[in-house]
């Protein structure tokens, strides 16, 4: 006891001496040389002590007390437990946690590295992989073979009854249209049936060729087409990349490969649409680089079919040509699909349809003034159905728009607002001077 406290007495003095030390040092030298002395002595008390300590517990006496002879050290293979420290964590695991539900606050000693179990990864965080892998498996799995299945239970799993309602809701006629997609999905869809019994087969060449007339909801079609291609797993990413000859067509020579191959690794994992595919050959011209385009598609859509869908777009009698000139591109398309024009009838609920997503409505007057100027306006040249309509029932919401600004004092309801009157609808006069709005 005496001896401790003489050991603490002399510290005490020792650090007053120190402290006495540095404090002449800060009054009689400046004080970046204070400064560099009292770092110094700092880091000669550190190492003083870091030896000191390292020397008490690998002396003998210590060694001695936890049962280590000194001759013996040698023969040692494994860590002294002695040296080794336990971490405790500041946040109670699991298990301490419910420890301290059942009234014992005392933390669990976590195991030892070699025990250790690895931390379990939060369920929030597995969720959405093992639902995913989950899905994966249920489609791998193959069924007994006499095991029965369902199409409508293939269509729910494969979540495309939404894309069927929205093709009838959202697209007015183009009924040979519809057939053909619908026998397209009901073929991929015995395939995907067929392989949940083991039965495989070659994959169904999906590339197609819209042809119509502009308007005709071709783009539409392909859209919702991609889409259903990803849900039934025949396509990755089930995106539409919509290309022109511009896109395709160099100017130079060295110039089109580039292009091309830029345009089909965007388009791969989806559907590539090249609208006006026709314009990609020009006989008449013998320095067109078309040709090296389309021999570069012939490869791809054969080499790479299971990666990407490409849709040629055109006029009939263009498109037909086309492949007359190029035979390979022929044999390559298994699906035509042709675009009809629509009827005047038609062409109105196109309209109705577009000013109901606007929250617009014709008048029964103004709907008869718009069914006279359809069927007058889809004689006329450059005539684009669809879009068309769209553009000259935006004329009729500008005349909306000014006949009610002109009244400022008038109070307006909410159904005025939405209501299109005939003054609103372009006038068969200046569709006969040559003036369409």
């Amino acid at each position: 006891m005496w001896t401790a406290g003489l050991r603490y007495c002399g510290l005490g003095v020792l650090s007053l001496g120190a402290i006495a030390a540095l404090v002449v040092t800060w009054l009689q030298l400046g004080h970046v040389a204070s400064a560099c002395v009292a770092a110094t002595i700092a880091f000669i008390l550190t190492f003083i002590w870091v030896v000191r300590n390292g020397w008490r517990q690998t002396s003998p006496e210590s060694l001695a007390s936890r049962g280590i002879r000194p001759e013996s050290a040698g023969n040692l293979h494994v860590m002294d437990p002695g040296l080794r420290r336990e971490w405790t964590p500041i946040i109670p695991t699991p298990s301490a946690r419910r420890m301290s539900r059942t009234g014992d606050w005392r933390l669990a000693v976590p195991p030892s590295p070699s025990t250790r179990r690895p931390a379990a990864v939060p369920a929030a965080m597995t969720k959405p992989v093992r639902s995913r892998q989950t899905r994966r498996q249920k489609q791998n799995e193959l069924l007994h073979p006499e095991a029965t299945i369902t199409l409508a239970g293939e269509r729910r799993a494969a979540g495309i009854d939404d894309l069927f309602t929205a093709l009838d809701s959202e697209l007015i006629g183009l009924g040979p249209v519809k057939k053909k997609v619908e026998e397209i999905s009901s073929l991929l869809l015995v395939d995907r049936a067929r392989q949940r019994f083991g039965l495989s087969a070659s994959r169904p060449n999906l590339h197609m060729c819209f042809t119509g007339a502009p308007g005709t909801g071709k783009t539409t079609v392909a859209l919702m087409m991609a889409d259903l291609l990803h849900r039934l797993g025949y396509l990755e990413k089930g995106h539409l990349v919509h290309a022109m000859r511009d896109d395709l067509v160099g100017e130079y020579i060295g110039h089109t490969a580039p292009k091309t191959k830029q345009v089909l690794e965007r388009a791969m994992g989806g559907v590539l649409f090249i609208d006006e595919a026709y314009m990609l050959y020009r006989a008449e011209d013998s320095k067109d680089y078309g040709q090296e385009c389309i021999d570069i598609l012939m490869q791809v859509m054969e080499n790479e079919r299971d990666k990407l869908v490409v849709v040629l777009a055109g006029y009939k009698n263009r498109m037909d040509h086309f492949f007359e000139a190029n035979p390979g591109m022929t044999s390559r398309i298994a699906h035509h699909l042709d675009f009809a024009e629509y009827e005047v009838d038609e062409l109105l609920a196109i309209g109705r349809l577009m000013l109901d997503r606007s929250s617009y409505y014709l008048s029964d007057e103004a709907a008869a003034a718009f069914r006279h100027y359809l069927s007058r306006r889809m004689r006329q040249p450059r005539f684009a159905n669809a879009r068309s309509v769209r553009n000259e029932l935006e004329g009729a919401r500008l005349r909306h728009a000014s006949r009610i600004a002109a009244d400022t004092d008038r109070r307006w309801s909410r159904d005025d607002l939405m209501r299109l009157e005939p003054s609103d609808i372009p006038s068969i006069h200046d569709l006969l001077t040559g003036n369409p709005p």
